[in-house]
């Protein structure tokens, strides 16, 4: 079992060890100057090839193809036919990635890195185009509080206190998700030598935290969470999703929830966290509201597909790679072969970020940004942030909120 300490740092190390990538459109040449890297985008798109087939054609850039997006987001009990994906040649181009700042200049901004009381700032989430969901902790004595951000104020606010319950030891304030009308995470700690899970939650508009659940054994270890209505959802290590409503209770089992981990309610996979199945694949994707099943075209040799409704992220010949979960649009990430933390999944179903680089699948096109932290959100995350002053105490952060893009044209 790993703890999300280790979980920590384990990705911190494989973000120090991940090559440095050229964001030309030449794949595999290395960047010559760190300037030239930072202001060039890494060409997911550079390279399309039909997996099955000895064809390798080069792209300049993702094609939108807007009649894909509802033709994937439809579901399916079976299993979908094999494609054959025609990809007709044209000359190869140079993407330069432009920087952040002005490809979304309405989704970066700057915010301070400490709260009233000085303790840092932990980002978690966009909870919408303008506000950001924050954990702040202090380094004295691990009292927490949830806060809200508000970016066209330019002030946060206390959503609620993160209560610690007396007696544990090797306390950490894991995971949280929000729905946008609540908040909840989840906590883990050791009670008289027993490793448990706790499961809170709090109104967004502010109010007293409250427990609903304590779990323990297999039970505490606790991989995601996130919000149906009036219930927290959770998934385990071991698989299984499960609810209990706010008010507290006996969990239950979420329906059709079975064998699969929660990816963002209502979507569920039955791959888990890729630092414990580094190699298997994602095979379907579940929506636990409907229970309807959408199954992933997988080719030979892929291995590590996590996938969204939409898109999914892998590897293929130890290179990663993108594709839409029927197969289609497939595109190498030269150079790379891991994506994201423990939980890659494309970004809002739609962002894939590697590197220095942040790319919009949907739209073709992409942003160079600085080596940035992820937020701590259960989800993948909206929010990617770095030091804004350089120092070894930042005062404020730069923020990219992916909540904040608007919709690709």
């Amino acid at each position: 079992m790993r703890t999300e300490n280790e979980l920590s740092g384990a990705l911190r190390d494989a973000a120090d060890r991940a090559p440095e990538l050229d964001l030309l459109a030449g794949v595999g040449e290395r960047r010559r100057q760190r300037t030239r890297r930072r202001a060039q985008l890494l060409a997911a798109a550079a390279v399309v090839a039909v997996v099955g087939t000895s064809t390798v054609v080069a792209r300049g850039a993702f094609s939108s193809g807007g009649g894909e997006e509802a033709a994937a987001t439809s579901t399916t009990t079976g299993p979908r036919p094999e494609k054959t994906i025609t990809v007709t040649p044209r000359p190869q181009a140079q993407v330069k990635g432009m920087p952040v700042a002005k490809l979304w200049p309405q989704a970066v901004f700057q915010m301070p890195a400490k709260n009233a009381d000085g303790w840092p700032y932990r980002p978690i989430t966009g909870i919408s185009a303008t506000e950001v969901l924050l954990n702040a902790v202090s380094p004295v004595n691990k009292v927490g509080t949830i806060e809200v951000y508000d970016t066209k104020t330019g002030t946060s606010r206390v959503v609620t206190e993160v209560p610690r319950t007396p007696g544990l030891k090797e306390y950490f304030q894991a995971a949280a998700s929000t729905d946008g009308r609540n908040v909840v995470w989840y906590s883990n700690a050791r009670k008289n030598g027993i490793w448990i899970a706790e499961l809170w939650w709090a109104p967004l508009s502010g109010g007293k935290a409250k427990l609903a659940v304590t779990l323990t054994g297999d039970a505490a270890n606790v991989d995601a969470v996130g919000v149906d209505g009036q219930d927290i959802v959770w998934s385990t290590q071991k698989s299984g999703v499960y609810r209990v409503p706010f008010t507290g209770g006996t969990p239950e089992r979420v329906r059709k929830g079975d064998g699969l981990h929660l990816i963002s309610w209502p979507w569920a996979g039955d791959a888990g966290n890729v630092f414990s199945e580094p190699d298997r694949n994602q095979s379907k994707i579940v929506n636990l509201a409907d229970g309807t099943v959408t199954k992933v075209v997988i080719k030979d040799k892929m291995k590590g597909l996590r996938c969204g409704p939409v898109w999914c992220t892998g590897r293929l010949g130890g290179t990663a790679f993108s594709q839409r979960i029927d197969g289609a649009r497939i595109a190498m990430v030269p150079g790379f072969g891991f994506l994201g933390g423990p939980r890659p999944y494309p970004i809002l179903d739609r962002f894939l970020r590697a590197g220095d680089a942040v790319y919009d699948l949907n739209a073709g096109n992409g942003a160079s940004i600085e080596r940035a932290s992820v937020g701590t959100s259960s989800e993948p995350s909206t929010i990617l942030y770095w030091d804004a002053t350089k120092g070894k105490q930042p005062d404020k952060y730069w923020v990219l909120n992916l909540a904040a893009v608007p919709p690709a044209q």
